[in-house]
């Protein structure tokens, strides 16, 4: 299935505090001093005002409407992110978001960046931490990851496997996204996790589920608070215990109010 993802939501920012692991302290990402120059080198803020972090109160990740659901500007879809291009204190792209690494709690606890030189010679994969980093906007209003370590400093840290998170089917974002969804009834078919909505302190709330279809002409979907989902094995669909109808009955989500319907449109 076709989702549609719009990139209209207010600049945000967020702060994650990452759990020990092993071998993990040569990819401190620890924020570092600026100089004016590269300040100025660095990628423009559509709202600095708006930047935000784990000490900042409120955690309102969707806001409700009649019968639909839109997300809150603090909000932030994994969706998103992956692929997003990975910045320096520099102002350098260092490389290319792979994948966000979950806890058992589903915060994001590291990031998984492809290097610059990933799909050429000598490139690699690197996981680190969350701390000091934070998902944000460019001037073209394009998801980015600013982190505190430069491409340098990412050539000392240990090159990464994700096999094993892979395998494990809920340790990865990737491991939702593009997951089939088996529904309470057989007759009722499957549906598809097109996203996870992360919260602004990095913990995945809800998953947008696209059903519907062929004979139902569009796709639906909603947002359902991610432990609806029972855990699977990688190969396995996920289960749902909600029928189709439902389903139905759930308000349908959309990414801002732009895609929204206008007043007597639904």
């Amino acid at each position: 299935m076709k989702s549609l993802f719009t990139t209209t939501a207010l600049a945000a920012s967020m702060a994650f505090t990452a759990a020990a692991f092993a071998a993990r302290g040569e990819a401190n990402n620890a924020p570092m001093n600026v100089t004016p120059m590269q300040e100025e080198a660095q990628p423009v803020l559509e709202a600095p005002d708006e930047i935000l972090s784990r000490n900042r109160s409120g955690d309102d990740v969707l806001v409700q409407h009649d019968n639909y659901v839109v997300m809150a500007p603090n909000a932030i879809a994994a969706a998103d992110v992956i692929g997003a291009a990975v910045v320096g204190p520099d102002g350098e792209e260092t490389g290319t978001v792979d994948d966000l690494v979950l806890t058992e709690g589903k915060s994001v606890d590291r990031v998984i960046i492809a290097d610059g030189e990933m799909f050429g010679f000598g490139g690699k994969m690197v996981a680190i931490d969350f701390e000091g980093a934070s998902i944000t906007r460019d001037q073209n209003d394009d998801r980015m990851v600013r982190i505190g370590m430069t491409d340098k400093a990412l050539e000392g840290v240990a090159e990464f496997d994700k096999a094993p998170l892979a395998e494990d089917g809920g340790k990865l974002a990737s491991s939702y996204i593009g997951r089939e969804v088996v529904f309470a009834t057989e007759d009722d078919g499957t549906g598809e996790v097109s996203d996870l909505i992360l919260d602004k302190r990095g913990t995945a709330k809800y998953a947008v589920i696209e059903y519907g279809g062929m004979l139902e002409m569009n796709d639906k979907r909603v947002a359902l608070d991610l432990d609806e989902l029972k855990p699977a094995a990688a190969d396995e669909p996920l289960n749902l215990a909600m029928t189709l109808d439902e389903l139905r009955g759930e308000p349908t989500f959309f990414y801002d109010e732009d895609e929204a319907p206008k007043a007597g449109e639904m």
